[in-house]
This record gives C-alpha cells, sequence and structure tokens, in this order.
C-alpha cells in the first residue's frame, strides 16, 4: 500500500511539473512570435525576422497537439484520483509489525477469536486427537464485519481449516475500527498463526 502511494504521489508530482513547463513553453512561444510579428511591421525588409517567424509560427501550429497532451495528462491525473477515492485503503499487521495504535485492537481481536475458538472446538479433532496450526488473514472492515477470509499456510488437515473458518464466521462482527485506526485505513488485515492443541484449546500465536 505504501509502495501504491510513494508511485502515485510522484507521478503526480512530475505530472504538474510536465503540465506547468508545457504552459511556460507556449506562453513563451506565443509571446515570441508577438514580439518579432511587431517588429517585422517596423522592419518588412528584414530576413531574419521573417525565417525566425515562420519557424515560431510552425511551432504555434502544433499547439493543439500539445494542449491535447495536457488534457489527456489532466484526465490520467483525475482518473487516479477517483481510482484512489474508490479503492479501499488497506492495512496488513501482524503482532510483530501491529503499532501502538493497533495493539490494543488486535489484542481485543485475539481474545475475542479465542474466546469463540474454545467454545466450538471441532469435536472431530478433539474426539480424534488431530492438531496443528495454520496461518491465516482476517480482512476486517471499518463497521467490524469480515471482508476476507483466507488460509496461508494450511494445517494439512481440513477439519481444523474448515474450524477456523467457522471460528471467524461466529466470531464476527468484531469491534469496528477505533478513529486512530480508520482514520487511515478502510479495511484492516490481520495476519495471525492459530493452533489447535490436542482436543484442549486453540491459541492464537505470533
Amino acid at each position: 500500500m505504501h509502495k501504491d502511494r510513494f508511485g502515485y504521489t510522484l507521478f503526480l508530482s512530475i505530472s504538474f511539473h510536465l503540465i506547468i513547463l508545457i504552459g511556460l513553453s507556449l506562453e513563451i512561444t506565443q509571446r515570441k512570435v508577438d514580439y518579432l510579428g511587431s517588429n517585422l511591421k517596423s522592419n518588412p525588409k528584414s530576413d531574419n525576422f521573417s525565417v525566425e517567424l515562420k519557424s515560431l509560427a510552425l511551432q504555434m501550429i502544433n499547439r493543439p497537439s500539445l494542449d491535447s497532451m495536457i488534457a489527456e495528462l489532466k484526465n490520467k491525473i483525475s482518473d487516479q484520483n477517483q481510482d484512489l477515492r474508490i479503492r479501499p485503503r488497506r492495512e496488513t499487521i501482524t503482532a510483530v509489525s501491529a503499532q501502538s495504535k493497533q495493539a490494543l485492537y488486535l489484542k481485543k481481536w485475539r481474545e475475542r477469536v479465542e474466546e469463540v475458538g474454545n467454545l466450538h472446538y471441532p469435536d472431530e479433532a478433539r474426539n480424534n486427537k488431530v492438531f496443528g496450526s495454520l496461518r491465516i488473514l482476517v480482512a476486517i472492515r471499518v463497521d467490524g464485519h469480515v471482508d476476507d477470509f483466507r488460509i496461508m499456510e494450511s494445517s494439512g488437515s481440513q477439519i481444523l481449516d474448515e474450524a477456523a473458518k467457522k471460528i471467524v464466521g461466529l466470531a464476527a462482527p468484531f469491534e469496528p475500527l477505533p478513529e486512530e485506526i480508520s482514520f487511515d485505513t478502510d479495511i484492516l488485515e490481520i495476519v495471525r498463526t492459530w493452533r489447535f492443541h490436542e482436543g484442549i484449546s486453540l491459541k492464537s500465536i505470533e
């Protein structure tokens, strides 16, 4: 996300500088034409002025194409702005990378998941002594509802993978994102490793 923002900012800066330079170039060219034109009127026999004026006139003929380029560039900037407004701002965190403003929310989220997970520990896993770890990603919208759920590293057991998905569904919706997070984040992606202990409990680690 940060890379996307940096690339967009760089593109925007270059675009605006290009528009300014083209505009200044056109203005200087126009002033030269006006100036040389007035000199030709007072010096009608000057061949040098005539040649230079013709050259500048040819440059002015190309002005529509430059205007079109500027218009196209402005449209691209407008499209980029529109895309940025529409696209949700995502932030991905782990227990290690979470900032202080996210740590409390992450702690409450973990406690909620463990509470629900232990209440709904899969009977089949408990009875058959199936245990293991899996790494998941849970994307949470501003209102606390789940936007996406993905298993990034499977436990190797379909029973546990399906149980993880079910537990997230039962635990949702989570608390809405607090203002200090939602100020610059539309969707918070939490990546955690869950450990299903042998018929005992579910723990969120790392």
